[in-house]
């Protein structure tokens, strides 16, 4: 069955991967979450692995410096990384550049500080972590719950023209925290 315009536009814009999924017609479920490639370069922390933060609740957000539409989403990623503090929840950031000069690891480094982005930061400058997670734009917010399974998707600014991602997110990480591992 071929996408209609609107649901490409609605999926790119923001939603989650299930209403994604049943506007395109597809029926996939909810995936492993693929292991962090190797990186150059973390910020904010030692390299993680997928594999060490099961039983944990774990954010994963695709994003550049030099994209006003991930400048937007910082708020939400610094409330969730204050509301989750106590929690069993990891927000991971993985740094993809679009271009050459968003390469620079102690830019990055000085654009998270200035910023107040405290969370881990993967460095991804060979796009490895962005092919192996099958990313498409800049942000892309994905939440895998304590297996490990992805379950939440959410692709463009979080709350984009009233959009709700931030909101949903937060109620799809609630509603994971109470899911046994």
């Amino acid at each position: 069955m071929p996408i209609r315009r609107r649901d490409f536009l609605l999926g790119l814009v923001a939603a989650p991967l299930a209403a994604t999924a049943a506007r395109a017609g597809d029926t996939r479920q909810p995936f492993d979450a693929p292991e962090f490639v190797r990186s150059s370069t973390w910020i904010n922390s030692d390299p993680l692995s997928m594999a060490k933060l099961r039983g944990k609740v774990v954010v994963v957000h695709f994003w550049t410096h030099g994209c006003i539409n991930c400048v937007h989403n910082y708020p939400a990623y610094k409330a969730w990384s204050r509301d989750y503090a106590q929690k069993d929840v990891v927000l991971v950031g993985v740094h993809t550049p679009e271009l050459e000069n968003e390469r620079d690891p102690g830019v990055i480094r000085a654009k998270a500080k200035a910023n107040g982005l405290t969370f881990p930061i993967a460095v991804d400058n060979d796009r490895a972590n962005w092919d192996a997670w099958g990313n498409s734009v800049w942000p892309t917010v994905y939440i895998a719950d304590k297996r490990g399974k992805v379950r939440f998707r959410w692709q463009g600014e979080l709350n984009w023209k009233g959009a709700k991602g931030q909101a949903e997110a937060a109620r799809t990480i609630d509603a994971m925290l109470r899911q046994d591992a």
